[in-house]
């Protein structure tokens, strides 16, 4: 009953009534044939384009129409006074049977309705992700030989240059529409961990990161080698850098935790832009350019809850170094990561590599004799240093389900007395309390 209630709506969107396209169009695949009976005798029929569809008269009051090609014609019958009797618009399109046949055998599973409707052909049912929802409708599309534009997504790797993230590439065939339904959309959340680390502690401790396997798959992080008192995992990366709490050795540069839609892109940026004027004909542009700690993901939920995950993490800072001082354009030290890998549920990996290089100079003397031209040279130390870092990308991917708000503990403060803590009593929180933080919850963490 509800899949007829929905295809009637569909059918009002497309402007046709079901009475309406029911009486006035009748929808033929290629050698399909639809019989129609007159109450009178039928005199003269009439078919605008004969190469499309073709009739034959089966006696007084019957015949039979057929399609011939994928087209439109207009059929008018007459009776043998010269009274119109009908006048129907026939569309022939492709035979869906062999369609439903192949749907059938690749998808045994899913129950998928294929219909013609006017001039588009029109896929309805429900299927388990979305991937499967873009491979039927595209296997469809390429059955039926329709024409087709693709929307691609593009992630920028500099001003003039662009990838495309294939996997997310998208078609839309003409006159085919996509009705079907994810009966649960799958959202996938990544918590990233950005880490720079000293490369001194990482040669003196041994430590190997674990990328990518060689087939393309992901696998946990993991150090090759061991380390005493620590267990390797990805997910402890961040732990173990924040234990040793000093920045000249390691430091965290930041947490994310984004969720999105299998087949969806998300983006974030923690940072600034900088604004960079250039001279064109009619005077100066001003472009503004990104700086901070960004990051681009795109994730697909495949079967067995298998996710196919894009991610372009990247750190850049303004480098004063290096800058135009003379035109006030700025430079950009830039360490940018870029992988397509597969991934379980719960799954983490790392991505180590991304080396820098600072040279820094430092000039110790002794006040006032320090200056003294040749002289001050012997009260004067000048040092070079050398620091190499590290930048430590950690992922791990899992799926997620949104939850009620009557599920999220907030924090809260509960002033208490000195007497009620020594004897250890708990005040209880008043209602008023708990409705106040339900609403904050319910309006998305604002109250008027």
């Amino acid at each position: 009953m509800l899949r007829h209630f929905k295809f009637f709506i569909f059918a009002s969107i497309f402007g046709l009534s079901l009475p309406a396209s029911a009486a006035g169009i009748i929808n033929l695949g290629t050698g399909d044939a639809r019989s129609l009976s007159f109450k009178s005798v039928v005199g003269t029929v009439f078919i605008s384009n004969p190469d499309i569809a073709d009739y034959q008269v089966i006696d007084n009051n019957r015949l039979v129409v057929f399609g011939r090609e994928i087209g439109t014609t207009t059929l008018i019958v007459f009776s043998e006074d010269s009274q119109e009797l009908t006048r129907k618009k026939i569309v022939v399109n492709h035979a869906l049977t062999n369609i439903e046949q192949v749907l059938s055998i690749r998808y045994p599973n899913i129950d998928i309705s294929v219909l013609n409707l006017g001039e588009q052909v029109v896929l309805s049912g429900f299927v388990p992700t979305q991937k499967e929802k873009n491979d039927i409708y595209s296997m469809v599309g390429e059955l039926l030989n329709k024409d087709f534009t693709e929307t691609r997504v593009e992630w920028k790797t500099s001003d003039d240059e662009s990838i495309d993230i294939n996997f997310m590439a998208r078609k839309t065939y003409k006159g085919l529409v996509n009705n079907l339904e994810v009966s649960v959309t799958k959202q996938v959340n990544v918590k990233l961990t950005i880490a720079e680390v000293n490369s001194s502690l990482i040669n003196e401790l041994g430590i190997e990161w674990g990328t990518i396997l060689s087939d393309g798959f992901g696998g946990n992080g993991q150090f090759f080698r061991g380390i005493s008192g620590f267990s390797g995992g990805a997910t402890n990366v961040a732990t173990f850098i924040s234990a040793i709490n000093d920045d000249s050795v390691g430091q965290i540069l930041s947490e994310p935790n984004v969720s999105v839609i299998s087949g969806e892109t998300a983006s974030f940026l923690v940072g600034g832009e900088i604004p960079i004027s250039y001279r064109v004909d009619d005077g100066y542009r001003i472009q503004y350019k990104e700086f901070g700690i960004g990051l681009d993901l795109a994730a697909e939920v495949l079967r067995d809850d298998k996710i196919k995950l894009a991610i372009q993490p990247q750190v850049s800072s303004v480098d004063s170094q290096f800058g135009n001082t003379l035109l006030d354009i700025p430079s950009f030290k830039v360490r940018r990561a870029r992988t397509t890998l597969e991934l379980g549920d719960g799954q983490s990996f790392i991505l180590g590599g991304l080396l820098s290089t600072e040279d820094e100079e430092a000039l110790s003397k002794i006040p006032f004799i320090g200056d003294v031209p040749i002289l001050g040279a012997l009260f004067r130390k000048t040092s070079t240093t050398r620091r190499k870092t590290e930048l430590v990308i950690v992922a791990t991917v899992s799926l997620v389900e949104p939850i009620a708000s009557s599920n999220i503990k907030i924090p809260s403060i509960q002033r208490t007395s000195a007497l009620s803590r020594f004897f250890g009593i708990k005040k209880s929180v008043t209602p008023e309390v708990s409705e106040w933080q339900q609403q904050i919850l319910s309006t998305g963490g604002f109250k008027k």
